[in-house]
């Protein structure tokens, strides 16, 4: 079965300026995934191919 998945790294390694954008950005990312009904659009694709598994990863990584 498909999943979605957003990961985080370092965040706390944000000043609280940054990470207030950050919580902005990532409310955003997750609301296009939402309205971009990608949770579908896997799932559809997965019963297109027997055994077919798709997992969508969006990864935050701060590197500071």
């Amino acid at each position: 079965m498909s999943s979605i998945y957003i990961e985080t790294n370092n965040e706390n390694h944000l000043t609280v300026e940054e990470y207030v954008r950050y919580i902005r950005i990532k409310e955003n990312i997750q609301q296009l995934l939402d309205s971009a009904n990608l949770q579908e659009v896997l799932r559809n694709s997965e019963e297109s191919i027997r055994g077919l598994t798709i997992d969508l990863i969006v990864k935050f990584s701060v590197n500071k």
